[in-house]
């Protein structure tokens, strides 16, 4: 049938999904479906069933998703760029890694509002709340999406949140991503940030097609660039006034890399 259909769906109504099914049988020439960005589990279901994330539709009050399937279109799911993490989390004993989550929202409140964390933020501004909850409560669509990863890190011993690091896929066609990283003031100077660092390097090399990670720190910013090298990254390129700065200034941005052979490399030297 050469029409249009296109339905709300929740992925927490079984309905909705009863209903999916007969469209989907019904074989009409576009089928359009409406997912509210905090429902990862109706996300879960589209692709599943061959959908396509085509953007945003914006309504009175509020953002909905917009996937679609044309008639012919293949049943069986796309690869996505960024699967889940086989079982849910990332350790090495002293430092574990989780999604970042809707229960994160005070957690990443202060870590935010912290002026080194926002002067070297792009753009150099503190965000509002509405902001951090949408960053909190989007994560996993985002993450399911394909364009970016955040990760709490934890303090293995209490389980406590010590900061974050997030893979930013900006690059697909060339498969090459971006790390980023901050923590919390306690928990620096211990080596966290280095075991995230080499976290994420081994999961995105072991279970997407990335091939190159980059990093950027400022030319002052010593400690993130002890991070990265303690991680196996090299400097790589000296970029002058990149990034914007505090006050309408730029910031000159010094970039590292990670390729999947240096890291195998490191690990064998028992590095």
């Amino acid at each position: 049938m050469d029409q249009d259909i296109s339905l709300l769906l929740r992925g927490d109504r079984p309905e909705d999904r009863a209903e999916l099914t007969r469209l989907l049988a019904s074989e009409p020439g576009r089928l359009e479906l409406l997912i509210a960005w905090e429902d990862p589990a109706a996300q879960r279901i589209a692709m599943a069933a061959g959908f396509t994330r085509e953007g945003a539709r914006r309504l009175p009050g509020r953002e909905l998703q917009v996937w679609s399937r044309l008639a012919g279109d293949p049943t069986e799911p796309a690869p996505r760029l960024l699967p889940d993490i086989p079982g849910g989390e990332l350790t090495d004993g002293v430092v574990t890694l989780r999604p970042l989550g809707e229960q994160d929202v005070a957690f990443y409140t202060e870590l935010h509002t912290l002026p080194e964390v926002v002067n070297t933020s792009v753009p150099p501004i503190p965000p509002t709340p509405e902001e951090v909850r949408r960053r909190c409560s989007r994560s996993e669509a985002q993450w399911l999406a394909g364009t970016r990863a955040d990760l709490v890190i934890l303090d293995s011993a209490t389980g406590a949140p010590a900061g974050e690091i997030a893979v930013y896929y900006q690059e697909p066609p060339t498969n090459q991503a971006m790390i980023g990283y901050s923590l919390l003031p306690p928990y620096r100077g211990r080596g966290f940030t280095t075991r995230a660092a080499q976290l994420v390097a081994l999961w995105a090399f072991a279970e997407t097609d990335i091939v190159r990670l980059i990093a950027g720190t400022a030319p002052d910013n010593v400690g993130s660039q002890r991070v990265l090298e303690r991680a196996g990254f090299r400097r790589e390129a000296y970029l002058s006034s990149r990034l914007p700065g505090p006050d309408g200034t730029r910031i000159d941005d010094i970039q590292y890399v990670l390729l999947a052979g240096d890291l195998l490399a490191q690990a064998s030297s028992g590095d």
